[in-house]
């Protein structure tokens, strides 16, 4: 590998410059430098890569094939550069146009990542945000360590001290029917239910595995004739039979909005599933990152109140 200790970084900038304007007086200009200046950075250039770099033209300075195959790294680089300084010295949604990488493995993730992405956009539109919804997504500790990821929207905290968890809400888990069912009701004991068949998902691994999915609804469709791999697939399957289906309370509103479904709550005290928001703490004094915590906290609180999970005087600060 190539050691970078004998050359001056500044030179980089000058290389951009130059082959930006393809002129050695504007790359000058632009820089605040002198063209004897600029001249002698070239040439110190052009000894440290063993190459001309650019030549004479009529048009101007001309890029060598060397000159072309590295501008595209330096330039990235250098703007990288730029970005991590500047957000050193401050974030400003408004003009900002970093990358941020969220993982949202709640069965509502595609919800919430186009909730999130709408309200980014009104306020930073240049910042970009990429979503992966993955239900397992077991390498997110090792990714976020990384700086890989941003952001974990999940129902399973980080064990990790490095990590913060932080509670968005509870979700709560129900009961759907399809609208015309034969003996759904919004409330049904456990002697009615065990009367009924249930579409079920496949059981999650034992570690991402949410405590509070166990109990007498657990065993209620342990015998389920249809398994399905994603909550997702429940309404679909819901709405066309007569199985009944169990669903987070946030899906269920939209489940009852587009699929016009009886919601019915689980017999007993309600089964809830704590939503937290996980990342590293070395992003703690990072204002850009600050920023996309806030901007999720607020809207992930906002669909938990839509969904009837909280009230705005008890949404947790």
């Amino acid at each position: 590998m190539t050691s970078l200790r004998g050359i001056d970084l500044n030179l980089l900038l000058v290389f951009e410059a130059m082959y930006e304007t393809r002129s050695v007086s504007r790359a000058g200009a632009r820089l605040g430098l002198s063209q004897s200046a600029t001249s002698h950075a070239l040439s110190r250039l052009r000894e440290a890569c063993r190459d001309e770099l650019f030549l004479r033209a009529p048009t101007g300075m001309t890029p060598t094939p060397v000159a072309n195959r590295i501008f595209p790294d330096i330039h990235t680089a250098l703007g990288s550069l730029r970005q991590s300084i500047e957000e050193a010295r401050g974030f400003d949604p408004a003009t900002s146009t970093r990358a941020f990488e969220i993982a949202i493995p709640h069965p509502l993730g595609p919800d919430f990542a186009l909730r999130i992405r709408d309200a980014a956009s009104k306020a930073a539109p240049s910042v970009r945000l990429r979503f992966d919804t993955r239900t397992l997504a077991d390498d997110a500790p090792m990714l976020m360590r990384e700086g890989l990821l941003d952001l974990a929207i999940d129902w399973i905290a980080a064990e990790d001290d490095r990590f913060v968890n932080r509670r968005l809400f509870d979700d709560s888990l129900v009961i759907v029917a399809r609208r015309g069912h034969p003996r759904a009701q919004p409330r049904m004991g456990w002697a009615e239910l065990r009367q009924e068949e249930f579409v079920r998902c496949h059981r999650r691994a034992f570690e991402r595995r949410p405590k509070a999915l166990k109990g007498k609804l657990w065993e209620l469709m342990a015998d389920s004739r249809l398994t399905v791999s994603e909550y997702l697939e429940v309404p679909f399957v819901v709405s066309r039979t007569d199985y009944l289906g169990v669903l987070p309370k946030t899906m269920a509103r939209i489940a009852q909005a587009e699929f016009r479904m009886i919601v019915a709550e689980v017999p007993g005290p309600a089964i809830r599933i704590p939503i937290w928001s996980v990342w590293h703490e070395g992003r703690r004094r990072d204002a850009g990152h600050t920023w996309l915590r806030a901007l999720v906290h607020r809207e992930m609180q906002a669909a938990a109140v839509e969904a009837g999970l909280l009230t705005e005087a008890s949404s947790p600060k």
